[in-house]
């Protein structure tokens, strides 16, 4: 990165002066071997999207691993697209609400992608555009559409805990079964 570019970025997100080094290493090492980004993509990724030196590594591996495997897009449309500009959130409601109309398809291993919507439209577009020309969709529906999604991860979190505790029910009762003596 050179110093013209270090300029724009610190520019861009100051908060890079708080990051410890070690944080940023692991982004930049993550994006580099985890996710295959080439050393131009991860420039123009860095360049373009500083802020990406402040994720959790995890969260940002999650946010790479959804657009490659659920939307079956590639790293370079992703730099092209400027990825990791919007929130995770943000970019997962757009993607399922393409998906749940019918007008996104998630590739299948071996198929060239289908006609879906780029993901620079997906991500750039704002929010009224992208109802309007890609979703075809009023926002009063992507705001219900929001709401009950939030209601099925609330749903689905809770039915994980729920398996999580019957789990660790039926282990404790199987410990205290096994620390009781035997009957002859």
């Amino acid at each position: 990165m050179g110093v013209c570019q270090l300029q724009r970025a610190v520019r861009r997100c100051p908060q890079l002066f708080t990051v410890p080094r070690k944080r940023m290493a692991a982004a930049v090492r993550l994006l580099r071997e985890r996710c295959l980004f080439t050393a131009e993509q991860l420039r123009e990724v860095l360049g373009t999207c500083p802020a990406v030196l402040l994720e959790e590594p995890r969260r940002l591996h999650h946010h790479f691993q959804y657009v490659y495997f659920r939307m079956g897009v590639q790293q370079k449309e992703m730099v092209k697209a400027r990825l990791f500009r919007m929130p995770f959130a943000e970019l997962r409601n757009r993607h399922i609400f393409l998906e749940r109309r019918g007008l996104y398809q998630t590739p299948h291993k071996g198929q060239t992608q289908t006609s879906n919507p780029k993901l620079k439209d997906i991500l750039q577009l704002p929010e009224k555009d992208f109802l309007a020309s890609l979703a075809r969709s009023t926002p009063e529906e992507y705001e219900v559409f929001k709401k009950l999604l939030a209601q099925e991860e609330d749903e689905d979190e809770d039915n994980e805990d729920e398996e999580d505790r019957d789990a660790l029910y039926a282990e404790e009762d199987l410990d205290s079964e096994e620390s009781k003596p035997a009957r002859e």
